[in-house]
């Protein structure tokens, strides 16, 4: 639906930020759809966990404490430190390794003029090929349920650390180091956390 991918994408953007209000006629009238179109995009990311509706005040995003926040790094850091070691232990092909390193390059040659969307679209290719490797479709389909967006105009890590991280993953996973890979994933999302939360409300 075009709201709610719209929606998501303006977190990644900025144009959306925790806590601002969705109102109705406001959305009808920037995307052009009637108001059961704007009803059923609200109804959707409600679901999602993006949006919460108040009584008498309409909807807004979603705006994490940082106990929830902190419940959100915990939970992505065992997932994706799952997802690099099940593809390590699958690392066993030619052409496995090549997709990896052509997904590791297109993160590592990003230009920051790209914007950050077009990074986070890179990024999540990335994982996609790991979960590919690694053959857990249920983390596919769990994965998305994490809404990391709510935190993307804290966890922004200079380019140079955001590629550094990404290459010790690649590294250890194309060594077909299962356990190195985990720890260095998980290594890499506990320091997106400890730089991030202090920026959340308590």
């Amino acid at each position: 639906m075009l709201v709610v991918r719209d929606v998501v994408r303006g977190l990644y953007e900025g144009r959306y930020i925790p806590g601002q209000r969705l109102v109705e006629p406001d959305l009808v009238r920037y995307y052009g759809v009637g108001r059961s179109t704007v009803r059923e995009a609200l109804k959707q990311l409600t679901a999602d966990g993006i949006v919460v509706t108040y009584a008498f005040r309409g909807a807004q995003i979603r705006k994490l404490t940082r106990a929830e926040a902190a419940n959100l790094f915990a939970i992505t850091e065992v997932m994706l430190g799952l997802v690099a070691r099940q593809a390590a232990d699958h690392m066993d092909s030619k052409e496995k390794r090549e997709r990896l390193q052509a997904h590791f390059s297109a993160i590592a040659n990003h230009s920051e003029s790209d914007g950050h969307f077009a990074f986070l679209q890179h990024r999540n290719r990335y994982f996609r090929v790991l979960i590919d490797i690694g053959r857990n479709e249920e983390i596919l389909r769990l994965l998305p349920r994490l809404q990391v967006h709510l935190i993307r105009n804290h966890a922004i890590l200079p380019p140079t650390e955001r590629i550094k991280g990404y290459r010790r993953i690649t590294q250890a996973v194309l060594r077909g180091d299962g356990q190195g890979a985990e720890h260095v994933t998980r290594q890499y999302i506990a320091s997106i956390a400890s730089s991030t939360l202090p920026y959340f409300p308590e």
